[in-house]
């Protein structure tokens, strides 16, 4: 389906970011974890959405990681464990830590099938001071070398934001929210949120933190935009399968953008530009990453394809996204510092 979706049609991920500056800054919603603002584990265009915004319009978003029963199986305390996650997970029956509490979906007035859905990501920070990690059997990079499951609490410190894996062990936070997308295409029905797909998904690009900007297809009215799976920090490739799982807050902006359709998702940072291919094969997925950002040079600076096809190799990063979700993850960068005109 993945691949029978992949609609070749370029457009200039830049410019639309600079068109979409003339909307203004739109109204500022809230929306934060609860029983009523959630759904776990999928993606689905039957979904009742949760929220109604229009192009243009600000989002405040909390998302929970952290089931309190995985916390305390795990030994902690259960006045260690925030309020904030029993209230989000209340009803929850069972023990798994809920990374992919996604939280919406949200209504995007206007957004139509053939459209692009812009979500640029202002501001993602760690929200609560707990997180865990985790490597289960038969998934990962090396499950021959790890067979058997373990789990690990670990707590951030808010404010000088690190995380002490061990003494002398201190790593920086980079937040970002793993699991963006919208609603897929209605005859996929419900699509599970694990691997990454047409619709976005379980992306885990650590790119897409604070100052990007992501770019979605639409396939159903309204869009139906979700997003969850905090990490406070994740390497490219996500090699155990997990990165550090924790909740986090933010504030993105949502622009439609009429009649603009791209096939997969695609990115920009402040300083590069991005797009990403997914497939079970890595290469398949390498692929679709690399000739959808030949077709983005091509249609938007004004080379040929085969002087595209060099500039690529020239300047483009191939990165592992990640290798341990089934459907693997390639994203291409090239520095938008090449380009002087």
């Amino acid at each position: 389906m993945m691949k029978r979706c992949a609609v070749v049609i370029c457009m200039s991920l830049l410019g639309l970011g600079a068109r979409a500056s003339a909307q203004g800054t739109g109204k500022i919603h809230e929306l934060k974890s609860s029983p009523t603002t959630v759904h776990r584990g999928y993606y689905d265009a039957t979904l009742k959405p949760v929220l109604t915004i229009d192009s243009g319009d600000h989002v405040r978003v909390w998302t929970t990681t952290g089931n309190p029963r995985y916390f305390e199986n795990l030994g902690v305390p259960k006045d260690k464990i925030p309020a904030e996650l029993y209230a989000a997970f209340d009803g929850v029956q069972d023990s798994e830590r809920g990374d992919h509490t996604l939280v919406g979906p949200m209504y995007v007035n206007g957004a139509e099938p053939g459209d692009t859905l812009e979500v640029r990501i202002l501001s993602v920070d760690v929200w609560l001071p707990i997180a865990a990690q985790s490597f289960r059997p038969h998934r990962g990079v090396l499950p021959e070398d790890f067979p058997y499951a373990k789990d690990r609490v670990l707590w951030i410190d808010l404010n000088k934001k690190t995380i002490e894996y061990a003494p002398g062990v201190v790593v920086p936070v980079k937040p970002f929210w793993g699991d963006i997308g919208v609603a897929p295409p209605r005859e996929m029905g419900r699509v599970i949120s694990g691997p990454p797909n047409i619709n976005g998904g379980n992306m885990d690009n650590h790119d897409l933190g604070a100052g990007s900007t992501l770019y979605l297809p639409v396939h159903v009215p309204g869009a139906l935009l979700s997003l969850s799976d905090g990490h406070a920090v994740q390497g490219d490739g996500e090699v155990c399968l997990a990165a550090v799982e924790t909740s986090l807050k933010g504030e993105i902006q949502v622009i439609v953008h009429k009649g603009q359709r791209i096939g997969w998702p695609r990115a920009e940072t402040p300083t590069h530009y991005m797009t990403m291919g997914f497939d079970e094969d890595l290469n398949q997925a390498a692929k679709i990453a690399t000739r959808e950002m030949l077709n983005f040079i091509v249609e938007t600076k004004g080379l040929s394809r085969e002087d595209a096809y060099m500039l690529l190799s020239a300047t483009m990063d191939l990165v592992v996204t990640q290798a341990v979700d089934g459907v693997k993850g390639i994203h291409a960068l090239v520095p938008k510092a090449i380009f002087q005109k």
